[in-house]
This record gives C-alpha cells, sequence and structure tokens, in this order.
C-alpha cells in the first residue's frame, strides 16, 4: 500500500467508491451472493439432511444483511474516512467490516437462540460460529478493499491521461494565425484605430480562452462567442474574401462540450478553404437537436483548380475527434469529406444541459 497521502478534496480522489449508489451495491450484492454460493458448495455434504437449496438460502440472507450493513455504515463514515492518510482510511474500514460482521453474527446466534427460528442450522459452537464468519470476513473485506483500492487508480490514471491529452490537443492555434493578426492590428491602427482596439480584445480574449483548464466543458453560447471572437479577427484580415453564414439557432446555448472544438474547425475551414482562393468564399455553420443528439456540420468551398491544399487538415480534424471521445466515450464522433467542390466536416455528441447537474 503506498505511503499516507493528504486529506482527498473530492469524492473522485477517495478509493472507497460510494456505497450508497445503485451500481456499487449492485457489485457488494453480487460479491456477497458469490461467496455465499462458493462457502455453500464447500461445506455442503450430500445426504447431511438438509437440502442445498435451503442451505445456500440461509447463507445468502445472512451474507447480504452483512453486506447490506457494511455498505451502510462505510457510506455513513465515508466523509469521515476522506480526511484520513490513506492508509489510516483503509486500516479503519477494514476495522468497521469486522466490527458489524461480529455484531450482525452475535444478533444472528442469539435471535435464533432465543427463538428457536433456523436453530437447526446454526452450529452448536457459539465462538466457532463468530470466529468463522471473521475469519471469512477478514479474507473476503481485503480482497474487496484491494479491488476497490485498484480500480481507484486505474480511473485516476485514467482521468490523468485523459487530462494531458486534452491539455495537448488544446495547444494548437497556429502561430501564423497570431503573426497575421498582429499584423492586422498593426496596420489597423493608423487609419481605424476603433476596429484595432477591438481587434486586440478579441485576440486576447481567444488566447485567454486557449489558456484555460482543458479538461472541462463548456456552454456552447460560449464556445461560440470565442469562435465568433476568432472569425471576427480573419474577417478584419480578408475583408470582403470571407464570410460567414452562422446558423446555430436550432442548438440550445446551455448544451456543452470540450472547449475549443468549434473554433479549431472554423480555423481550419478558413485557412484551408477561403485563404486559397482569390475570391473568397462563405464558411457556413450549422446545428440541430434531434433525439438527444446535437448535430453540427461546417462547409467550406475547396480550393481552385490548379491550386494545391495545404496540409495539416487530417491531424486537426484527428485532435477534435479525440476531445469527442474523450468526453463521450463511444456516443460522440466527427466525420468528414469532400462534398460536390465543398469539404464538410460533421460532428455530433449527446446534449447534456449544463445545469443538470452532470460533471464534466
Amino acid at each position: 500500500m503506498p505511503a499516507p497521502t493528504p486529506a482527498r478534496s473530492t469524492s473522485e480522489d477517495f478509493f472507497l467508491p460510494e456505497l450508497c449508489s445503485g451500481g456499487v451495491l449492485l457489485v457488494v450484492v453480487l460479491i456477497a451472493e458469490l461467496t455465499a454460493f462458493v462457502l455453500t458448495i464447500a461445506k455442503h455434504l450430500p445426504g447431511e439432511g438438509v437440502p442445498l437449496w435451503l442451505d445456500l438460502a440461509r447463507m445468502s440472507l445472512f451474507l447480504q444483511w452483512i453486506a447490506l450493513a457494511s455498505s451502510g455504515v462505510l457510506c455513513a463514515v465515508r466523509p469521515h474516512l476522506m480526511r484520513m492518510p490513506l492508509r489510516q482510511a483503509v486500516a479503519a474500514s477494514y476495522a468497521l467490516l469486522l466490527a458489524v460482521t461480529l455484531v450482525m453474527s452475535e444478533v444472528a446466534y442469539q435471535a435464533s437462540a432465543s427463538t428457536g427460528i433456523g436453530q437447526q442450522l446454526l452450529p452448536a459452537s457459539h465462538s466457532g460460529f463468530v470466529l468463522r464468519n471473521l475469519f471469512i470476513c477478514a479474507i473476503v473485506s481485503a480482497l474487496v478493499l484491494r479491488y476497490f483500492y485498484v480500480l481507484h487508480q486505474w480511473r485516476s490514471n485514467v482521468r490523468r491521461e485523459a487530462s494531458s491529452r486534452f491539455e495537448v490537443l488544446q495547444a494548437r492555434i497556429r502561430p501564423h494565425f497570431l503573426f497575421n493578426s498582429m499584423n492586422t492590428i498593426a496596420a489597423l491602427i493608423r487609419g481605424r484605430p476603433e476596429l484595432a482596439e477591438r481587434a486586440v480584445e478579441d485576440l486576447s480574449d481567444l488566447f485567454r480562452a486557449s489558456l484555460a483548464d482543458a479538461s472541462t466543458r463548456i456552454p456552447l453560447s460560449e464556445e461560440l462567442a470565442v469562435t465568433r471572437q476568432y472569425a471576427a479577427i480573419e474577417e478584419l484580415r480578408l475583408g470582403e474574401r470571407l464570410k460567414i453564414d452562422w446558423r446555430m439557432d436550432a442548438v440550445p446555448p446551455d448544451a456543452h462540450l470540450p472547449r475549443l472544438t468549434l473554433q479549431p474547425l472554423i480555423e481550419n475551414a478558413i485557412y484551408h478553404g477561403i485563404e486559397p482562393r482569390g475570391d473568397g468564399g462563405t464558411v457556413s455553420m450549422s446545428g440541430t437537436l434531434r433525439d438527444g443528439r446535437v448535430d453540427i456540420e461546417i462547409v467550406n468551398p475547396l480550393p481552385p483548380e490548379g491550386v494545391s491544399g495545404r496540409g495539416g487538415r487530417q491531424m486537426a480534424l484527428e485532435n477534435v475527434r479525440e476531445r469527442l471521445e474523450l468526453a463521450w466515450p463511444g456516443r460522440a464522433g466527427l466525420e468528414h469529406g469532400r462534398d460536390a467542390g465543398s469539404y464538410r466536416v460533421h460532428l455530433h455528441f449527446p446534449y447534456e444541459s449544463m445545469g443538470s447537474g452532470e460533471e464534466p
């Protein structure tokens, strides 16, 4: 077991899961039932007078009582355990499991002895019954706590890896955009200082967004605001050559998605579709909501015949695809390809409101 660690600041930082939740309780019940089945098969002797199913029912009932009582106790004291160093929290959890088993064993034996119900199913030795249950509990509890600890470590590693990959994918605003933006601002300072000031503010907001926490999701309204700020800077630079058709009213503004998901796609469309064209063109972004899924499509014209395309589009699209996959494994995606003189990028992800209480 690793060295003691300071108290956890969030529930996810603790090795013991929320034992009151349905999924974890189901695992606990299954473990208890599997243990009951193994113990019954191991001790049952044919012809001993007690049917196998009756012996299994007795064992299952007893172990389920212990399992559910243990889950309730650990669930109640979990906030206190979270404030302990790791080794102390593990030792306390282990001691509580043994204590619950001791109490439940004593209650079951005394209740059977006083009422006579099921007494023929209990061993004659009081101490043997209690000690045997404590021994079994010691083994099973150690295995279960170890399982929860290993599962917690695996999930922590996955979260850290995902966070690192988000940060790497996020740091992708092309240097050429910064240089072009600064040149545009410098050209505007003399003739149109008010536009230069607005461009500086937009550029500042854009880079502030790119340096924010990459692991969080933001409302669609905020992502669109950042994307529009980027587009405004490019419109100042490209002038009449660039037109953008925004059709996003059908998507709820509180839908959340990974930060800087749409901005790189618009940047791609301008860099690969508009800049190589002398007459420019129109980039369109449209969105719909259907059956709990948000669909967004971005379309830009292809470069004219004889003009070679610029490289790098595939890498940027794969970056965005990986962002979506990390956010919603198996439930989000991105497709792209040429279509009748245009390049289309289609992405989809579940609609989850920022007010739903679900953590990113």
